[in-house]
């Protein structure tokens, strides 16, 4: 009698997996390695009361919810109770049958790789360490093999995080050159002095004290139009104030006429313009103050010989009174201001209740055209495909699109999709010009994919139809033909779960040489791939 008992796990491999895939083995299969549970190669076997053998994982699930009967007695017509009651501690480790199986001559199921062994050694030494094992990126959700994953996240990836070389801050590729544009330290060079690495936070800083920096004339809202060096703008104000006096008299006048006919959206506009020149008339008035005090005396600095005094006080005298006139007209303006204003308070109420039935009809509008975006996307789809299950896929511009896949830049492209008729599969095809996996840098790689299409759920699967792929000869003289027939135990063929399943094909599909010496495979700088599925059995 065998004392009953369930082992612990000496290793994180013990137990915790289901069992192994049936294509590892490169024998023939014999029932008695299999799981009674997963039907799959078993792992950590362990014998129950009856004589059936389970894998580890798969009893200790089987019994986790309490006692069970043996599905595999029922099904060969041999149950007993209570010796076909699987429960928890009901069966033994079986050493045996383990050294039997660790011991089966095993290859990779991962295609592209090469490695062989026996089971005991693809568990410890290869298994979920394999280079060409298919995974998602975690951040675009891209199938691909595990050892591009490194170069897939550093170079290809769209959404990929990059750190700012001058802030360090993180962002995702696309963003690039927004970030550029906000970027706090993102150096800039000033205008004035030509300094160069100045970080955008401190550049504000830097022109609000560089003397070299060229900024408009305060003058500027009347029509002084000159821009000078922060060093010599009072020598500027200094040597043309009767020119901004004339400009400024002219500028109210034109302000009296257009008040008339102001239009209300311009009211803010113009109320900006009378405070900036209350402003300029206030500092205006300083100055007559500072040329009274200083009649008769000489102009000191860089300036032109001082007036003789009688001319200066004439002078004086004719600014004082354009001042005058500048006040009063302002006054009159102000007061026509306050009323346009009023009236154009109760207009913006009207307008922002049509802004607002705009702006509905605006999002309406957005959604409208998304839909006609995606109905046309949908058309261009469906004029491109064929019912027949054979394709013709034209590659232009093929020197282009072989560099950048030499690059790194666009290693793949996926063809339109085609279908083997109207309600039948759908599929496309995926091309590596440098080659992919045991074909890079010296073959063209070509593979098969099998998509989701919507009428999946009144098709057979696993897709099983023979598949013929080809490189034309544009003199119809020599062909490059390669096909095969689906393995129906790999998930490339099973029905789609995603868009569509891992690409199958042909990684040494054309050597490069014979696409770069003279042929007649590239004409024009363009390639056509045909693509034919055997509708047998449809």
């Amino acid at each position: 009698q065998h004392s009953l008992c369930l082992s612990s796990s000496p290793s994180s491999l013990e137990g915790n997996k289901p069992g192994l895939p049936k294509k590892i083995l490169a024998n023939n299969l014999e029932d008695k390695h299999l799981c009674n549970s997963c039907l799959k190669i078993l792992r950590r076997p362990l014998q129950a009361q009856c004589g059936h053998r389970f894998c580890s994982f798969c009893f200790n699930k089987i019994v986790s919810s309490g006692p069970q009967k043996c599905s595999a007695c029922i099904k060969e017509d041999l149950f007993e109770d209570p010796t076909s009651i699987l429960r928890e501690g009901g069966a033994f480790p079986d050493n045996a049958a383990r050294r039997e199986v660790e011991a089966l001559a095993a290859v990779c199921p991962n295609e592209g790789c090469t490695w062989t062994g026996n089971i005991k050694e693809y568990e410890v030494n290869h298994e979920g360490k394999c280079d060409f094992t298919i995974i998602l990126c975690p951040s675009c959700k891209e199938l691909m093999r595990s050892n591009e994953l490194e170069r897939h996240s550093e170079r290809e990836c769209p959404e990929r995080t990059l750190n700012c070389k001058y802030c360090k801050e993180p962002f995702h590729f696309k963003n690039i050159k927004a970030h550029d544009e906000i970027c706090p330290k993102y150096p800039l060079i000033c205008e004035g002095c030509a300094k160069k690495k100045i970080p955008r936070e401190k550049y504000v800083d830097h022109i609000k004290f560089c003397s070299k920096f060229r900024a408009p004339c305060r003058f500027h809202v009347v029509g002084c139009d000159t821009s000078v060096e922060k060093e010599k703008i009072h020598d500027h104000e200094r040597a043309c104030s009767y020119e901004h006096l004339n400009l400024l008299l002219h500028f109210i006048m034109g302000i009296k006429v257009s008040l008339e006919s102001l239009q209300p959206q311009n009211l803010e506009l113009a109320g900006h313009k009378i405070h900036e020149l209350h402003r300029a008339l206030r500092e205006l008035e300083l100055k007559l103050g500072q040329l009274t005090l200083g009649v008769g005396a000489p102009v000191q600095g860089a300036c032109a010989p001082a007036l003789p005094t009688p001319e200066l006080e004439l002078k004086v005298s004719t600014f004082e009174n354009i001042v005058c006139v500048l006040n009063r007209e302002l006054e009159r303006s102000c007061t026509t201001m306050e009323a346009y204003n009023r009236q154009h308070r109760l207009d913006q109420d009207k307008v922002e209740i049509l802004n607002n039935k705009v702006r509905q009809l605006e999002r309406t509008v957005g959604l409208r055209d998304l839909s006609i975006v995606e109905m046309e996307g949908k058309m261009k789809e469906m004029s491109a495909a064929t019912f027949d299950g054979i394709f013709v896929w034209k590659i232009s511009d093929f020197t282009k699109k072989r560099q950048d896949a030499i690059a790194g830049r666009a290693p793949a492209m996926f063809s339109p999709a085609f279908y083997t008729s109207k309600y039948g599969y759908k599929m496309c095809l995926r091309i590596y010009l440098n080659g992919d996996g045991a074909g890079r840098g010296t073959h063209l790689s070509l593979f098969f994919v099998v998509m989701r299409g919507h009428s999946d759920a009144l098709l057979k699967w696993p897709f099983n139809q023979k598949v013929t792929l080809m490189l034309l000869d544009q003199n119809n003289r020599e062909h490059i033909i390669d096909a095969f027939r689906p393995d129906i135990s790999s998930s490339s063929f099973q029905r789609p779960v995603s868009d569509m399943n891992i690409a199958s094909g042909c990684p040494l599909f054309c050597p490069l040489p014979k696409l770069d010496s003279k042929n007649s495979y590239i004409r024009d700088d363009t390639i056509f791939i045909k693509a034919i599925v055997d509708l047998t059995g449809l």
